[in-house]
């Protein structure tokens, strides 16, 4: 069975603003986002692990690159 993400329009006023400013961002917003939507504390979560992995200075580039490769591994992901 497949989760269906939170629709466009649905869902609490700072969850319709925070997918308009991501989605004029990342032209669109990701369907893992959307689904994390309804889990409020998990999105949460999700966005404060990418907002502290995207900082400069946080990890270094060698292992952010290698966690890159090997997610991009275990998935099959030909990127």
């Amino acid at each position: 069975m497949r989760m269906r993400g939170v629709a466009k329009g649905d869902g609490p006023i700072w969850l319709r603003i925070l997918f308009r400013v991501m989605g004029r961002q990342a032209n669109g917003v990701p369907a893992p986002l959307r689904i994390y939507g309804w889990k409020p504390r998990i999105l949460r979560s999700f966005l404060g692990l990418g907002k502290s992995v995207r900082q400069p200075g946080s990890l270094p580039e060698r292992l952010k690159r290698l966690a890159m490769y090997w997610t991009a591994r275990q998935v099959e992901c030909a990127f």
